[in-house]
């Protein structure tokens, strides 16, 4: 009984050894530089790394941000109308794309003047030039850049603009090459790719978009201002326009660079008179509401002449400033096929450009004798003054810049602001501040 009990505590105070345990050193972490430690090291490392790129980008990020809303506070933002808005319109591109427009937000206190500028781009006369406008910007808004530089009228610096540099400016996407003004129902193919021809309907849904989305609804003042092709297309929605912005007390029509004339150059060729031919039966510019009251009264075959502003003009209700080039350089180049440069003009080239001087002068008298609206004529060789640097520009010593012609007459300054600076081609190379 005693022995049992002993042998039991001498086994409980026994603790199990393994065999060879004598000769065991001390167990030591492994070093620091061994490969299991080294690699959870480089993990930190990398994730160290990894860290400091994305807090590097989202700084970069940041700072073109903040230049890219710099650059906003002059320039205007690409709004491309959601898809659904425009296909209920039946309003498309060339290319079928959704069409847009360049907005910069007005300042108080003229948060409640707008102007919407229709851009120039030429035109498309042919299925041809309309599949190759269909890749570029002036025929799809997929190919818009994201912004667009604002000068001129549209400039937010009050130094060259002091009149409206706040307000709300909108830069219209021409995408549809025929004016604003196209209103083909059917699409076209060529080369496998469909083709939509419908100005007036990407019109309409601009304008409605904005009347949606923004506090054009609101407007007290608007100005619609068009360039070159954008005159013409301008010229014919003003009173369209008028119609729909039921609420705005005062609508004005600027025309710049837009006196588009059936005259035959040299050659004895209508350029002018072919062309808008071709865009008006290509477009079905026919069974556009903003022309029809021009066009119903003419035979088919003239009726293609509503498109050129200085005809439409008898029709038109909306008070009008007209701006162009007695010497237009376009119109020389393209119609009166006249290249030459200004001090190396022949005889039978000056004649030819004194002809279309005249033309222009006959053309547009019955502004000068109107009351209402007005005019600014320069006999120096440019195209479009109104929406960069010339419009703020004295092209000679005597002459008058636009921009202050432009603010006497918008203003009501003057009752008729009427300003013709008729020089002789001649002239123009000793007066003028050529290249301007």
């Amino acid at each position: 009984m005693g022995q049992t009990g002993k042998v039991t505590d001498v086994k409980a105070t026994m603790t199990f050894v393994p065999v060879g345990s004598h000769n065991q050193r001390l167990q030591i972490y492994p070093p620091i530089c061994g490969l299991r430690r080294l690699h959870i090291q480089l993990c930190f490392l990398a994730g160290f790394l990894v860290l400091l790129l994305i807090a590097r980008t989202l700084s970069n990020m940041r700072v073109i941000f903040v230049q890219y809303h710099a650059a906003s506070d002059t320039d205007g933002e690409l709004v491309v109308l959601p898809k659904q808005f425009a296909v209920s319109r039946g309003a498309y591109c060339i290319d079928g794309s959704a069409p847009g427009y360049y907005i910069r937000r007005g300042k108080s206190p003229n948060v409640n003047g707008w102007i919407l500028h229709l851009p120039g781009g030429s035109w498309c006369s042919s299925v041809e030039e309309c599949y190759s406008r269909s890749f570029t910007e002036l025929g799809s808004s997929v190919e818009a850049p994201m912004s667009r530089a604002f000068g001129g009228i549209l400039s937010s610096n009050e130094v060259e603009n002091p009149d409206f540099h706040k307000w709300n400016m909108v830069d219209f996407l021409y995408c549809d090459g025929g004016f604003f003004t196209g209103n083909r129902s059917s699409d076209i193919r060529h080369h496998s790719k469909i083709l939509y021809l419908r100005g007036f309907q990407v019109f309409n849904a601009v304008i409605d978009y904005l009347l949606e989305h923004t506090e054009l609804k609101y407007a007290d003042q608007v100005i619609l201002a068009g360039t070159s092709s954008g005159g013409v297309a301008a010229t014919v929605n003003a009173d369209y326009l008028r119609r729909k912005l039921t609420s705005v007390k005062s609508l004005h029509l600027v025309v710049d660079a837009g006196l588009f004339l059936d005259q035959p150059n040299s050659a004895g060729e209508h350029v002018i008179a072919s062309v808008f031919k071709n865009v008006y039966y290509l477009h079905n510019i026919l069974g556009a509401t903003s022309i029809s009251e021009c066009s119903m009264r003419l035979a088919d075959e003239e009726q293609w002449k509503c498109l050129l502003p200085s005809f439409f003009y008898k029709h038109l209700f909306t008070p009008v400033f007209f701006v162009n080039s007695l010497y237009d350089t376009w119109y020389m180049n393209h119609v009166l096929s006249v290249t030459c440069p200004v001090s190396q003009c022949k005889a039978k080239d000056i004649e030819v450009l004194e002809n279309h001087k005249n033309l222009v002068l006959s053309d547009i008298h019955p502004v000068v004798s109107s009351v209402h609206d007005g005019l600014y004529l320069t006999s120096c060789p440019v195209h479009s003054m109104l929406v960069n640097s010339r419009f703020n520009t004295k092209f000679h010593e005597d002459g008058v810049e636009l921009r202050k012609a432009f603010s006497k007459w918008f203003f009501h300054k003057v009752p008729n602001v009427t300003f013709v600076d008729n020089m002789k081609y001649t002239q123009v190379t000793a007066l003028c501040v050529l290249g301007a």
